[in-house]
């Protein structure tokens, strides 16, 4: 979940935001919540979406508050924030086309390659998935959900290998 401020709140605004949506304050139901907050401002920042609060709460996941996004890798945002751009449902105010930023093809490319990074030094199945999501990206320029990217994979290297049987067009 995302949501943006006209303003950027302060740090004790942040952390009420933050306790007042912490499990189990507000008992969430399903494995956790993880909730974005970005000032307008600073989802123009020139290196990627720049948050105010990053909340990972729930039953199921650790804990975590974040309110420094210096501190966090930034091609999480830039993606999250792309993404949502495209695919996000309002509950309430404007449009995500309307209020997220069209972000720079360069710096969608580089938040793909250091989340493809990422996932390989902690996670090989997640790189898969990752890998998979940036090529259906950069070859159709639309965002697929993880499982769309992977059948959507799956569909091309089928292709091709068939276009490889078949061998050379005469």
């Amino acid at each position: 979940m995302q949501a943006v401020t006209s303003e950027r709140p302060t740090r004790a605004e942040l952390e009420h935001v933050a306790a007042a949506l912490s499990h189990p304050a507000l008992a969430c139901p399903v494995r956790g919540l993880e909730f974005v907050l970005y000032a307008r401002e600073d989802l123009r920042d020139p290196q990627g979406p720049a948050f105010s609060l990053n909340l990972n709460t729930g039953p199921g996941m650790r804990q975590h508050a974040g309110y420094d996004p210096t501190t966090e890798p930034r091609f999480w945002f830039i993606l999250d924030v792309a993404i949502a751009r495209e695919h996000a449902q309002p509950l309430t105010g404007a449009p995500p086309s309307e209020l997220l930023p069209q972000l720079p093809r360069e710096l969608l490319v580089t938040a793909h390659r250091d989340a493809l990074r990422w996932w390989r030094a902690h996670e090989g199945d997640g790189a898969l998935v990752s890998a998979c999501r940036a090529w259906a990206w950069l070859e159709t320029g639309r965002w697929l959900s993880k499982s769309d990217a992977r059948a959507w994979a799956v569909d091309r290297v089928e292709r091709m290998l068939s276009e490889a049987r078949a061998g050379p067009a005469a």
